[in-house]
């Protein structure tokens, strides 16, 4: 069954994953707690020339969070499901979300079945010859960290030599440290929560793995206050990073514009902020 999410059910999945995500010292992650940087470059444009209220139909991959994902409620939910509503509500559109498995969504965007995908499809040559790309609103990095205790104040391969790093096996991130860290003793694991336990036991000196798992993991209740994060994100494209942007149907330039004049207004009005610091309890950058 496919979900559909309106500008009614947005407020109320957003509060529910607030709640979710609290640190593992039982706070509520703060509105305030840093500040994301601004990630696009705000270009000066003029608003949209759309009808007011045009309607237009979003689809997000199902299973693809925090990005995109249903909610408790049956809802679709996520950090780019709540940054598109932001921009729709900003260029004036009037937006549904519905959730698809990852197979449906170019498909569905080829047949006119919806106009934009907010999360789904890499963003290679195959894809752009067939949609249109807004800005990157967004992008997927890797992360380190380390226990309280470590001495450690830097994640690069001259610091980490000799140092024990845990990673899930079979994965961009363990052939990342196979090509730039050999100096250090890579460990790999079935999961990221055996990673984790492995950190927090002291039987390994650093974690490395997705930046956003990862911060997930330091502040969760799993990690008990153990560890935290080791310098800052980093960024490497061969490997596992991937910028995040919203997909459009080839034959809408209008709602490609339209879209990036949205993401500028929420990026310039904190509100592509708050949904960040909302989602993601410790600074991803």
């Amino acid at each position: 069954m496919r979900r559909i999410l309106t500008f009614s059910t947005a407020l109320g999945a957003i509060l529910l994953l607030s709640l979710q995500l609290k640190v593992a010292h039982g706070q509520d992650a703060a509105a305030d707690s840093y500040q994301p940087p601004l990630f696009r470059a705000v270009e000066e444009q003029k608003p949209p020339k759309l009808p007011a209220d045009t309607a237009v139909k979003l689809i997000a991959d199902a299973d693809f969070a925090p990005y995109s994902f249903l909610s408790r409620t049956g809802s679709p939910a996520g950090l780019s499901v709540e940054i598109a509503i932001a921009a729709c509500e900003r260029a004036g559109l009037s937006c549904t979300v519905e959730t698809r498995p990852f197979a449906d969504i170019l498909p569905a965007l080829a047949n006119g079945e919806a106009d934009a995908a907010v999360t789904g499809p890499r963003l290679d040559a195959a894809t752009l010859a067939d949609t249109r790309m807004t800005r990157p609103y967004f992008r997927i990095m890797g992360r380190f960290a380390v226990a309280n205790t470590s001495t450690l104040d830097a994640a690069d391969a001259n610091d980490l030599a000799s140092r024990r790093i845990g990673v899930v096996k079979d994965t961009v991130h363990a052939r990342w440290l196979a090509s730039y860290y050999s100096s250090s003793r890579i460990t790999t694991f079935d999961d990221l929560a055996a990673a984790g336990a492995a950190l927090k036991a002291g039987e390994v000196d650093a974690l490395f793995g997705d930046n956003l798992q990862v911060i997930y993991w330091v502040a969760g209740d799993a990690a008990a206050n153990c560890c935290r994060l080791l310098g800052g994100a980093y960024s490497d494209f061969d490997y596992f990073s991937r910028n995040l942007a919203f997909l459009v149907r080839r034959d809408r330039p209008d709602l490609a514009q339209a879209f990036d004049y949205g993401l500028d207004q929420a990026q310039t009005a904190g509100a592509t902020a708050r949904i960040i610091r909302t989602y993601v309890p410790l600074d991803p950058w």
